[in-house]
């Protein structure tokens, strides 16, 4: 190729084999719609001959692969390369400059680097970290459910919901953005909700087996099922039968109960305490989150000394206002602690009362009474 009206000398290195500019922005769709980070690198300033334009752009992933045109594998590309994977992993932007001679553009906020292709040019392209919002999983429709993907929105999660084929999406405790995904089987939802970052199952004995496979086969990081050990037992071997699974493989995989053990008992207290840990996995918090508040006990008291007041526990006392404790019951299907006087549903049997978190449970323990009747605690 001969010199054109623009200036450009023989081009050592071609455009042969560069995606289009719709190509790429299809790819970071994907990759968005995934949860998947990547680098975005555009080329913001070009000096002739160069085979790359203002404008032209790629996406880097992790691993080091490019989808896009920044200019030639020897002239720009791996410079390109080895610093969006740098980018992606500090999570600083960074404009890089390439020219014959660094110096020439070498400038307060660029980072210059000799240009490689025989041709010479300069180019200056301006690498961005993507990290796209985590999707996050909520499997059933019961009121910890609700409360998760509530909850979840304001944390910055995309929330994808799997609910019954026939319910019409997530209920109105839901955040009316949430995904729905429609509970057929575990493979049909695994492929629907590929990328996910994490699975909560809160479905109370109506989604579980199915919710816990469809994460594990999705490759979820974290699969959370909100329920007792003995129900998580139960679930793991369903789903090691069903799937040609290990058991204990999926007993590994599976993180129950699920949350941070705060007390949590209301569905909003059982969702803040899951969505807690996901923050805390997020951020690379390693092992269990301690809670310590004997700083702030000592800081009242010492106050309360100086200003010679008593503190509030020497001034406690009960009054006429005063509000007994809730009675509370255990879910016999989920293991859950449930308020007597807020159970979602209750059956009788044999003039005993049984409460439940959510209709799931009741619907299972109606099923097979004598299953669950052993291991109830009545409120």
């Amino acid at each position: 190729m001969t010199d054109d009206d623009s200036g450009d000398a023989v081009r050592i290195c071609d455009r042969t084999g560069g995606e289009s500019p719709d190509r790429v922005e299809r790819v970071a769709a994907e990759f968005e719609t995934q949860g998947r980070p990547y680098a975005r690198a555009t080329v913001v300033r070009r000096e002739p001959p160069v085979s790359a334009n203002v404008g032209d752009r790629a996406l880097v992933t992790a691993d080091g692969d490019l989808v896009g045109w920044v200019g030639g594998a020897e002239c720009a590309q791996s410079v390109v390369v080895d610093r969006a994977t740098e980018a992606l992993a500090d999570g600083d932007p960074v404009l890089v400059g390439l020219a014959p001679d660094p110096a020439d553009v070498n400038r307060p906020g660029v980072e210059a680097y000799p240009m490689t292709c025989h041709s010479g040019g300069t180019l200056e392209v301006f690498i961005e970290p993507v990290t796209p919002v985590p999707r996050l999983v909520v499997v059933g429709e019961s009121p910890i459910a609700s409360a998760v993907a509530r909850l979840a929105d304001e944390v910055g999660y995309g929330t994808a919901v799997v609910t019954a084929p026939d319910s019409g999406g997530p209920g109105a405790e839901t955040d009316a953005t949430s995904e729905t995904v429609p509970a057929t089987d575990a493979r049909a939802v695994a492929d629907a909700i590929d990328g996910a970052e994490s699975v909560v199952v809160a479905s109370m004995g109506e989604f579980d087996e199915l919710g816990v496979a469809a994460g594990l086969l999705a490759g979820a990081g974290y699969v959370g099922l909100v329920a007792s050990d003995e129900r998580r037992d139960e679930v793991a071997r369903a789903v090691a039968d069903r799937h040609g699974l290990d058991e204990r493989a999926v007993l590994d995989a599976v993180t129950t109960p699920a949350g941070l053990d705060i007390g949590a008992q209301t569905p909003e207290e059982i969702a803040v305490s899951v969505l807690a840990e996901l923050v805390g996995r997020r951020r690379g918090v390693a092992g269990p989150i301690a809670i310590d508040t004997a700083d702030a006990s000592d800081a009242i008291e010492s106050e309360s000394a100086v200003a010679g007041q008593e503190t509030p526990s020497e001034h406690a006392g009960t009054t006429d206002g005063d509000v007994e404790d809730e009675a509370i019951a255990v879910d016999p299907v989920c293991g859950m602690d449930v308020a007597v006087d807020e159970a979602a549903a209750t059956v009788e049997v044999a003039g005993e009362t049984y409460h439940f978190c959510g209709e799931g449970c009741a619907d299972a323990f109606r099923d097979d009474p004598d299953r669950y009747r052993e291991v109830a605690t009545s409120g």
